[in-house]
């Protein structure tokens, strides 16, 4: 009897194969999960910009006190430190036609992730309104 040789795969064959796809997809779904927490991480770090440009303009309204400490939280978990503080010596006063007072402004967003609790913090020397 002859045998041809286009019999099919044997069953040791399809094993391979199956071992060598599952180890593709494997590699495969971790490289997309992976991907994905980078984009939350970099998502959550873009709001909590936001949300500190948004609360460092709208402290800069404020010209006339030289000290505010404020806290207060936003949407998805983030919150927020606000603090502005008199600098001396960073301006010297007696050259300003003007009075005004050195602060060091700095605020801190902090949020819920997994691994832990991150935060991002941001400092600016500003000029405030002394007084007469």
């Amino acid at each position: 009897m002859i045998r041809s040789k286009s019999e099919g795969m044997s069953l040791i064959e399809v094993l391979v194969a199956f071992v060598i796809l599952s180890m593709t997809m494997s590699v495969i779904l971790r490289i997309n999960a992976t991907t994905l927490r980078n984009h939350q991480v970099s998502a959550d770090y873009l709001t909590a910009v936001q949300i500190a440009h948004t609360r460092l303009e709208q402290m800069a309204a404020d010209k006339l006190n030289s000290n505010i400490n404020e806290q207060g939280s936003e949407a998805g978990g983030f919150s927020w430190h606000y603090l502005r503080q008199p600098r001396p010596g960073w301006v010297d006063e007696k050259q300003l036609t003007i009075p005004l007072l050195p602060v060091e402004e700095t605020i801190t967003i902090a949020w819920p992730a997994p691994g832990g609790e991150r935060e991002v913090s941001f400092t600016r020397m500003g000029l405030v309104h002394g007084n007469p």
